[in-house]
């Protein structure tokens, strides 16, 4: 005959076992008012201990799972560069390049006269095209200055109140790049340019003469396809022949604000 202890110790037994103790319970000899509070004693317990164990693995598991994720989308966000660093040949930065400027310009003619224009609206344009490749450039720049003095000016023979420039600039640049998209600029090129003066009432031939430019400047990527550059340019006259020994244009420095359209290789 079954005990009660017995019929308590296979409380906690598997579920596999349930029809085993049914049976010892059937078997028993209790009546049937025990066997029913036996068996509502058995369904309350598995309800107890059964249910909370279920839930606590699935909170586990859910939790451990979350952790996961987040991980691996710290991982990528640690690694990730911008689309178009990947997108090409291969180098990190190749890619070609042009747009315009404004300028601020600084003038001194053969005499020592010297002309200024700080309004970037009035005095002509600047435009570049050029291929970038890592760290080093190869541009071509066109300055096309005119400045209205609203004085005289002259120059041996030459005279008039507005003064025409137009400098053509083949240059090799190196950009060393200081953060991810902020570059520096340490150029050197070959400059022709032609001189004279302009307008009603000048009297003025126009000459043409040679220079070395050397450029100090910034380049910041905006976005993946506007380059901003910020330089400085200073040329000095460059005497090739006897008949440059006395220049118009002595030498020149331009500060130009380029808005250029990168489209990367």
């Amino acid at each position: 005959m079954m005990t009660l202890e017995r019929i308590v110790m296979n409380l906690v037994l598997p579920k596999q076992k349930i029809i085993y103790v049914l049976k010892e319970i059937y078997q028993s000899g209790l009546s049937k008012l025990e066997c029913k509070i036996i068996l509502l004693s058995l369904l309350m317990i598995q309800v107890l201990l059964g249910s909370p164990h279920k839930i606590l693995a699935q909170t586990e598991k859910s939790s451990t799972s979350l952790k996961t994720e987040s991980s691996l989308v710290e991982i990528r966000r640690a690694y990730r560069e911008p689309s178009f660093l990947k997108q090409g040949s291969g180098l990190r930065w190749q890619g070609v390049f042009f747009g315009v400027g404004f300028r601020h310009l600084r003038f001194t003619l053969g005499n020592g006269t010297e002309v200024v224009s700080n309004q970037p609206d009035l005095n002509g344009i600047g435009f570049q095209i050029g291929l970038l490749q890592e760290k080093l450039t190869y541009e071509y720049e066109r300055q096309v200055s005119i400045i209205d003095t609203g004085k005289t000016l002259s120059f041996q023979n030459d005279s008039g109140t507005r003064l025409e420039s137009i400098q053509n600039t083949l240059l090799f640049s190196w950009y060393p790049r200081l953060m991810r998209d902020l570059q520096g600029q340490l150029g050197v090129g070959l400059q022709s340019s032609r001189t004279g003066f302009v307008g009603s009432g000048s009297s003025s031939g126009v000459h043409s003469e040679t220079a070395i430019q050397l450029n100090l400047g910034g380049v910041y990527f905006a976005t993946r396809n506007l380059m901003l550059s910020l330089r400085i340019s200073q040329s000095w006259h460059l005497p090739l022949s006897r008949s440059e020994s006395n220049p118009m244009l002595k030498n020149s420095q331009i500060q130009t604000l380029f808005l250029n359209y990168y489209y990367p290789l």
